[in-house]
């Protein structure tokens, strides 16, 4: 496997596509996108962040979310959460949303 390095607002909002769907296939969660029919395999902290791409939640407060829910590994959820969203970026199963004091959200395209 490659290591690659990642660049990141921490301050960047997510949400789902609104037609991905989230599947618990005998304790496998499978994550569908029917525009590109692709699956992805998420495994417990993947299958929490992509629950916490509601829009409302910035990368950052994922990451203390998931230091939160796992102690042990603390130092290397940042970069784990990171990977994940450019994963479920670039397969289309999330979208970047421009957050402004007072207004809507709004997808980046």
């Amino acid at each position: 496997m490659v290591n690659a390095v990642f660049y990141m607002n921490l301050e960047n909002h997510y949400q789902k596509t609104p037609e991905c769907l989230l599947e618990d296939m005998d304790g496998e969660m499978l994550l569908y996108n029917p525009s590109n029919a692709t699956t992805l395999h998420l495994n417990g902290p993947s299958a929490i962040v992509w629950e916490l791409c509601s829009g409302d939640n910035s990368v950052a407060t994922m990451i203390h979310a998931l230091q939160q829910a796992y102690p042990a590994q603390k130092d290397q959820i940042e970069s784990d959460v990171i990977a994940v969203i450019n994963e479920l970026t670039e397969n289309g199963a999330i979208q970047q949303v421009a957050i402004q004091q007072g207004f809507s959200q709004q997808v980046v395209s």
